[in-house]
């Protein structure tokens, strides 16, 4: 089946980042109405179909996702990402925090495709990784398992001792993806700004 793109889905896992606290929110993110629906539900139509398979960590999934239970209690997104990496039926998994909502599937296919060969593609803004919109293979897997079992919860810590190829801006302008879609929704202004983006 094409995605709305027209292109055939890749040979990988969307996984939503769903679980974790939102103190600066005020309120669960994944729960955020928008259109109808909830942040999560935006999330996941929007990236779905251009993927085999659509795994939920830390949250329930919506119609046409899996929902997969983190391993251990109170590690954070790494948590989350071994539990989906360990449940995947492809070799590469994207991962994306259900608080970025502008993250497209150019920019999935990008990170996907720049993967081949290392544990992980991460974008790097300013000089900033972004491993909460990454894309993962199976080989990082003992790794991040390793890196919990010796307490690790920082995921910018942990990819820094993964196999991990940079996608810097430089290389993002070029492929197409603007630098806003790797922002996410941190406080009630950030959610009021993107749902009056929405509006037509």
């Amino acid at each position: 089946m094409a995605s709305r793109t027209g292109v055939v889905p890749l040979n990988a896992t969307l996984v939503v980042l769903a679980g974790g606290g939102s103190a600066r929110m005020g309120r669960a993110k994944a729960d955020l109405p928008v259109r109808g629906g909830t942040l999560l539900e935006w999330v996941v139509g929007r990236l779905a179909p251009a993927f085999a398979e659509t795994l939920v960590a830390g949250g329930a999934a919506p119609s046409g996702a899996r929902a997969v239970a983190d391993r251990r209690t109170g590690a954070g997104p790494l948590a989350g990402i071994e539990a989906a990496l360990a449940e995947m039926r492809t070799p590469c998994g994207f991962v994306v925090a259900c608080d970025m909502p502008r993250v497209s599937e150019a920019l999935a296919a990008l990170l996907v495709s720049r993967c081949a060969g290392h544990d992980a593609a991460v974008p790097r803004t300013g000089g900033a990784a972004q491993p909460a919109c990454a894309a993962y293979r199976r080989s990082a897997l003992p790794k991040i398992g390793a890196l919990l079992d010796a307490g690790e919860r920082r995921l910018t810590e942990a990819v820094a001792t993964l196999d991990a190829r940079y996608v810097d801006d430089a290389e993002l302008r070029a492929s197409g993806i603007a630098a806003g879609e790797l922002a996410d929704l941190d406080t009630p202004e950030d959610y009021a700004a993107f749902v009056a983006s929405l509006a037509p």
